[in-house]
């Protein structure tokens, strides 16, 4: 059933685990978002190295954003399959049976992309072939293709490998020399793959992206003639690339669903059609703590709404939470360490019950299409926009209306200006979308393509976020309502006093709505000590020793109407009050 204002439960306080502690004062983690005046903190230091390498060995000025999309997703796998290697030791293991690991980040690298010939296709693996740490494999089903590749990476300079039958010994042995000499491109056709002492060869010198060009040959040519082709279900597995991409022009939903089953084990992202989906609505809520964030946003989110996660433990735990806080068994979640049978039921439930949500990480989605999703909710921020688009995208596909929201607080920023190299350089585009200023819309496409935004080549008009609306909101809600208690009780509570009774009155709302509580004292305390550091309230003196009140000057003069004039959130049921009021 959906969930209902002051819906009544027994009165428990959900308990929150380690993983979502936010911090103690000293390391700054609860620090609100401040509204930049021109640009993020780091924009200026933004170097796309996905732009550049286009710029510099293809003489490409910028990608489109079919290209960026697909070639963040390589990327991203990759590196999310490194990850999982130096933690157990081992390639990411098959779909089925990846319980034991905690993120899905390998599964963004299953994907195929239908592009029309002439769409740079060719580009999505020649970019991030010269970015990844090993060699990328390109399967072909004709010489001639192979032998217009190599021609073509010759001109450029780029030094590639090309395994077919007929070769002699001699040339045989130039190409072994290639490969171990470190060739970034190796090409080949299913046949050759057949034989063992290249195998061998190939997998000593490492793959970290596989791509199967002319992929509806795997079901046209792979039932009849080909053979070969069928085999590339227990070649590629052998190769442990990190990355798989199958590459067509056209595909009827019979032949996607058997390249899905041959090169995928049955599910794959499929990547087409435009980027720029004018039907969805952006947004970013910032917040201290998310979990109060979530629940007042789901208690009035339109139906079905996906809520994607960085782990399979959050999807666990927020659906559990959710079902808890709103009585509701149409809550479930869903990541890839699920059986098979599993993923299955929760697919079929989630596109037939209609009033939905799937807590998820972004293994959902692939190779089913849902059209009817009316808000997406990204607890945790994606590593790059290309990732947030995708998954954004989940949403409205039957052509109307949907919301894409993003939470977001200090600690997502404080993560992404901790990584280096070029995954921070690829995760600012997330942070310039959160923290700019600009319509999100415009951050999203200037990300993805170029100085006039790709393929139109011209701007468009943003149909519909928060920014443009003039919806936005930079401070959290609750540090701009403890702010304002603060200014109604000069001089009449100390910290920890102001942090338990905004508690309390946050709780108090929060009984009222979902038979719960729903705030922390530690919260509140986070709040005020950061609005202490940032001069806005402070400590009096001799007769109100320790007790709070406002600071003079420009920091201390938060406006009165500030309560109404930050609206990004839907609004809430006439009932509901989802914030502490200051008494």
């Amino acid at each position: 059933m959906h969930p209902k204002s002051g819906n009544k439960n027994p009165a428990a306080e959900f308990p929150v685990p380690p993983e979502e502690d936010f911090g103690n004062p000293e390391d700054g983690t609860g620090q609100p978002v401040q509204p930049p005046e021109e640009d993020a903190p780091g924009a200026e230091a933004f170097c796309d190295p996905v732009a550049e390498t286009a710029r510099r060995f293809f003489s490409v000025p910028y990608l489109y954003p079919w290209q960026r999309m697909v070639t963040g997703n390589i990327l991203d796998a990759v590196q999310a399959a490194e990850q999982e290697m130096r933690t157990h030791a081992g390639p990411p293991p098959p779909e089925e049976e990846s319980g034991d690991g905690d993120s899905d980040g390998f599964m963004r690298g299953k994907q195929i992309v239908i592009l029309p010939t002439g769409a740079g296709k060719s580009l999505c693996f020649q970019v991030p072939a010269l970015l990844l740490p090993a060699a990328t494999l390109v399967i072909y089903p004709l010489l001639a293709l192979m032998h217009d590749q190599a021609g073509k990476l010759q001109r450029l300079g780029i030094e590639a490998v090309l395994f077919k039958g007929g070769q002699s010994a001699e040339e045989r042995k130039e190409q072994f020399r290639r490969l171990e000499n470190g060739a970034k491109i190796i090409l080949a056709n299913p046949e050759i793959l057949a034989d063992r002492n290249i195998r061998n060869a190939v997998r000593a010198r490492g793959i970290s992206h596989t791509a199967v060009d002319e992929a509806h040959c795997v079901s046209e040519w792979g039932d009849t003639f080909r053979p070969a082709y069928l085999a590339l279900q227990d070649i590629l597995p052998e190769l442990s690339a990190g990355a798989v991409t199958a590459f067509t022009a056209t595909a009827s939903p019979p032949v996607l669903q058997r390249v899905k089953e041959v090169l995928f084990g049955g599910s794959a992202h499929v990547v087409q059609g435009d980027t720029d989906r004018e039907n969805l609505v952006y947004s970013v809520i910032p917040c201290t703590e998310k979990d109060p964030a979530l629940v007042r946003l789901i208690a009035r989110a339109e139906r079905p709404a996906v809520v994607f996660c960085g782990s399979r433990s959050r999807t666990q735990r927020l659906a559990a939470m959710l079902r808890e806080y709103f009585d509701d068994p149409d809550i479930r979640y869903y990541h890839a360490g699920l059986l098979r049978e599993e993923k299955i039921r929760t697919e079929l439930w989630f596109a037939q019950a209609g009033h939905g949500i799937l807590c998820t990480t972004c293994a959902w989605g692939m190779g089913v299409d849902v059209k009817n999703i009316r808000t997406v909710i990204h607890y945790d921020p994606p590593p790059t926009v290309e990732s947030y688009i995708q998954e954004a995208g989940r949403g409205g596909r039957d052509g109307l209306e949907s919301k894409a929201i993003l939470l977001w607080n200090a600690e997502d920023r404080k993560n992404i200006l901790a990584a280096t190299g070029s995954a921070r350089a690829r995760a600012e585009g997330i942070l310039r979308f959160a923290e700019s200023g600009k319509c999100r819309r415009d951050v999203l496409l200037e990300t993805l393509g170029g100085p006039d935004y790709g393929a139109e080549g011209q701007k468009k008009a943003c149909a519909g976020c928060d920014i443009c609306r003039q919806e936005a909101r930079f401070v959290p809600a609750e540090t701009e309502l403890t702010e304002m208690f603060v200014r109604q009780n000069k001089r009449r509570y100390t910290l920890q006093q102001s942090a338990g009774i905004l508690c309390e009155q946050a709780n108090d709302s929060a009984r009222k709505n979902y038979g719960k509580r729903l705030w922390r004292t530690k919260t509140f305390a986070v709040i005020l000590r950061k609005l202490k550091e940032e001069q806005k309230i402070r400590t009096g003196g001799f007769l109100w020793k320790d007790k709070l009140t406002v600071s003079g000057g420009r920091n201390g003069t938060a406006q009165p109407e500030q309560k109404e004039r930050y609206r990004m959130e839907p609004s809430p049921p006439a009932d509901t009050e989802p914030y502490p009021s200051p008494s």
